[in-house]
């Protein structure tokens, strides 16, 4: 069996450069591992030192039980997916598909057998393998890209964002296509990208990184749902989640003119930061709780889906704060300056400290 783990990883270039801070995970045979963060957070630096493009500065790398530290890229068993696919020009696809494994002194036969499964599982034209790549579309060559990978039948596959040179369209397509291929290989998959789509659709688990460290390792559903912190709560989700900082009396937030109930702290914080996603919040019916009153100051159309903004008036008279909701593409609106009553669900509501962002509630 297969199994990457990562051990108290540290990447220095500098003393003031650190991409990668003391990471530390395991991903098991069948597993669907997506890195994702903002740009500079240490997600491609940390898929290259799995795949020894880079060397760290502490910690180790171990694939099946043994440390490859000092291993080179060609000799870890391994197959990586790049963004740019990174076909040689002058050879033929098939020829692209081989080469790994004739460098390897592979059998003809063995090589034809694997090219014949590998473009069976991806619904390659046989005619394609005679074309070279400057002859392909961008969603053939993608195909290609993935197929020199699966034909070596490493231990561990590493994906570094395969799919955004592709249009929106062919991005869904084969995102879908690679989740079922990838399910099937049962081998340990890195997967690297900016895309919180991607990352919810075909991950298994989610590791989402910021500055160098790892913020949050979850399932999909369980960072969507219960975020470590409101850095996490902020990135993942879209429409991005409403985060107010507001001032407490007692056991309540105050937003407005409006309270809010905030669950039992053991200290009771001057400031707290509560959020809520744009589709918890809705519009208020008669007997529901936790209500707030705004002007409706923005309607996106989103088609199926209206994005509103809405401004609740600070109560001192100052500018307020803004909250978004998602809400049927049936809701009517005469026009800005709407007034519009909300109410807020106490279950779907986030709370974290102001100063270190940390969820202050935890989930059963």
């Amino acid at each position: 069996m297969a199994k990457l783990e990562l051990q108290n990883l540290r990447k220095e270039y500098n003393p003031k450069t650190v991409p990668i801070k003391d990471i530390s995970l395991d991903v098991e045979d069948g597993e669907f591992m997506t890195f994702i963060g903002p740009s500079g957070c240490g997600k491609s630096t940390l898929l290259r030192l799995i795949a020894g493009l880079e060397t760290p500065t502490k910690g180790r790398v171990v694939i099946s039980g043994q440390t490859v530290n000092g291993v080179p890229p060609g000799d870890r068993n391994i197959a990586m997916v790049f963004q740019s696919y990174a076909l040689y020009p002058h050879m033929t696809v098939e020829e692209n598909i081989s080469a790994s494994l004739r460098i390897r002194k592979t059998s003809s036969d063995e090589i034809r057998k694997r090219i014949d499964d590998v473009i069976i599982k991806l619904d390659l034209d046989r005619a394609l393998l005679e074309r070279k790549p400057g002859q392909l579309s961008g969603g053939q060559r993608q195909r290609v890209a993935v197929a020199r990978a699966l034909v070596r039948e490493p231990e561990v596959f590493l994906l570094d964002e395969p799919l955004s040179n592709l249009d929106a369209l062919l991005r869904e397509q084969v995102r879908a296509e690679l989740k079922q291929l990838f399910k099937s290989q049962n081998k340990p998959v890195v997967y690297v990208t900016h895309d919180q789509t991607e990352a919810m659709t075909l991950s298994t688990r989610i590791a989402l990184l910021y500055e160098g460290v790892l913020q949050q390792l979850d399932t999909p559903y369980q960072i969507y749902t219960y975020p470590a912190n409101s850095f996490v709560a902020s990135f993942m989700g879209s429409p991005q989640m409403n985060l107010l900082t507001l001032s407490c009396q007692e056991n309540y937030a105050i937003l407005g003119n409006f309270k809010l109930k905030m669950p039992d702290l053991r200290k009771k914080p001057r400031q707290i930061i509560m959020g809520v996603r744009p589709e918890n919040v809705r519009i208020a019916k008669q007997g529901d709780e936790q209500t707030i009153k705004g002007n409706v100051f923005l309607v996106e159309d989103m088609g199926k889906e209206k994005l509103i903004s809405v401004r609740v008036q600070g109560s001192d008279g100052s500018e307020g704060k803004t909250i978004r909701a998602l809400l049927a593409a049936d809701n009517y609106w005469d026009g800005e300056e709407d007034t519009v009553t909300l109410t807020l669900p106490e279950k779907t509501m986030h709370w974290f400290d102001v100063e270190s962002g940390d969820r202050l509630t935890h989930h059963s």
